[in-house]
């Protein structure tokens, strides 16, 4: 079972499975507003998250944990390839607004991963900032990208479900900063670091119950998709209270990355069921 258990390391290390985290925060904005799924998109924002998130983690390798990363390095390196090439062929079916919008949430992954900031800082190394700029870019690609050219949906309810989204990553960030208490550097300012994980933990899950609230003030959401975030809402706060510093192996980068696609799973039944 050794072969099984290193193909599962390729596809956590290979970013396949944040790929599918993301593209099912994007579903998560079809289904709720009803929206028509634009397959393109959903391919652009796959493949432009697996090259995105390998080139974060690669541009920093001093910032990996884990030493079973390297082993299947050159493998990562030609699916990243490869998966540059599929973004590129999408990118040819999007319109220039999506293009602008995602050359923006780009720029902020190229700050967040390289030195390129006075002092030769990133984003990442800034004091406290760290969990917002992924927040910020994760809510860019998920809810603003699907939602660019629904202009039948009001200004109020995009604003509030863009709030909300950031919200949801924040706390979603928050068991990887208590796994990463030991690694992270004090300077960080992380937000387990200025309130210790009792207290984190307690914040997230006010963060979580704010984000459920924000849905009393939006005039599209309907019953299904309500009671999809309720579930979907305690879902993520059990996971939250059962992050610890020594967590288990792939704790927060398998199952907790796998929140949205329970969100989705969620919202499938729901429908199926009324």
């Amino acid at each position: 079972m050794k072969w099984l258990k290193n193909l599962f390391k390729l596809y956590i290390n290979s970013s396949i499975h944040t790929g599918i985290a993301v593209l099912c925060f994007t579903l998560v904005t079809f289904l709720e507003f009803g929206i028509e799924i634009d397959q393109n998109l959903l391919g652009f924002i796959f493949f432009g998250t697996i090259s995105s998130y390998n080139f974060v983690k690669y541009a920093s390798v001093a910032r990996l944990h884990h030493s079973s990363l390297a082993e299947n390095l050159k493998i990562i390196q030609v699916f990243s390839f490869f998966c540059f090439i599929a973004l590129l062929w999408f990118t040819l079916k999007q319109d220039y607004k999506t293009l602008f919008v995602s050359s923006i949430l780009g720029m902020l992954t190229l700050l967040y991963a390289t030195p390129v900031l006075k002092g030769h800082q990133n984003l990442r190394n800034i004091a406290g900032i760290k969990v917002f700029v992924i927040a910020i870019t994760a809510t860019g690609t998920g809810v603003l990208l699907p939602l660019l050219h629904q202009y039948e949906i009001s200004l109020q309810d995009k604003i509030l479900v863009v709030f909300q989204r950031i919200l949801i990553h924040i706390v979603l960030m928050l068991p990887f900063e208590i796994r990463d208490l030991k690694f992270d550097d004090p300077s960080l300012k992380t937000i387990p670091q200025l309130f210790g994980v009792k207290n984190t933990k307690i914040f997230g899950s006010v963060l979580m119950l704010i984000a459920v609230g924000i849905s009393i003030f939006r005039t599209n959401i309907g019953n299904q998709s309500f009671a999809g975030l309720c579930a979907f809402s305690v879902v993520v706060i059990g996971m939250l209270l059962a992050s610890r510093i020594k967590q288990k192996p792939f704790y927060a980068a398998f199952w907790v990355e796998a929140a949205p696609i329970f969100w989705v799973l969620i919202l499938v039944i729901l429908n199926e069921i009324f």
